[in-house]
């Protein structure tokens, strides 16, 4: 590590290529990446996880939670989920929608972990399911590709119509 050149606002790591930016967001990077395995399961305790996917548990999602409820937890705060993952081929040994089980299971952790301190995000809504990728990942079996540029809209429609939900009365 000595011959290693650290960025200036960078923290070093064992791994010579690999730092953390010098901000409270990359401090708490570093501390889990240096964390030992007792420590990743104490953190990932802490947020429920391992557990059983909530898409269809009432009250997790949008769609499984009655009007009266949006309503009431849209009064409370204005946070809302929307995990993006992606449908695509990551090798024999892992199903297609690995990343969106991944990122729908970080966020129901967090609403778990925001729910038990009293402060629960307002909603959270299911995955989009099809990410941009790059063409070379065309014809690649289990990949569906969806444009980009289509991804990002799809996302700011989503995003302007959550904004709306407040303006509206039963």
């Amino acid at each position: 590590m000595s011959n290693t050149q650290i960025p200036q606002g960078f923290l070093p790591t064992t791994q010579p290529d690999l730092f953390f930016e010098d901000n409270e967001v990359g401090r708490m990077k570093k501390e889990v990446w240096e964390a030992s395995d007792d420590e990743i399961d104490a953190i990932l305790a802490d947020y429920g996880i391992p557990s059983p996917v909530e898409w269809a548990r009432p009250g997790s999602y949008i769609q499984t939670t009655t009007r009266w409820q949006v309503e009431a937890n849209r009064k409370k705060n204005d946070i809302v989920f929307i995990p993006v993952g992606c449908t695509e081929l990551h090798g024999r040994h892992l199903p297609s929608a690995a990343d969106t089980l991944y990122v729908s299971a970080i966020c129901e952790g967090v609403r778990r972990y925001t729910a038990k301190r009293g402060a629960p995000v307002n909603l959270a809504l299911p995955p989009l399911m099809y990410g941009g990728h790059p063409y070379h990942h065309i014809g690649m079996p289990g990949t569906v590709i969806v444009r980009e540029h289509v991804v990002r809209e799809m996302i700011i429609d989503v995003m302007l119509d959550c904004g709306t939900m407040a303006s509206v009365s039963s």
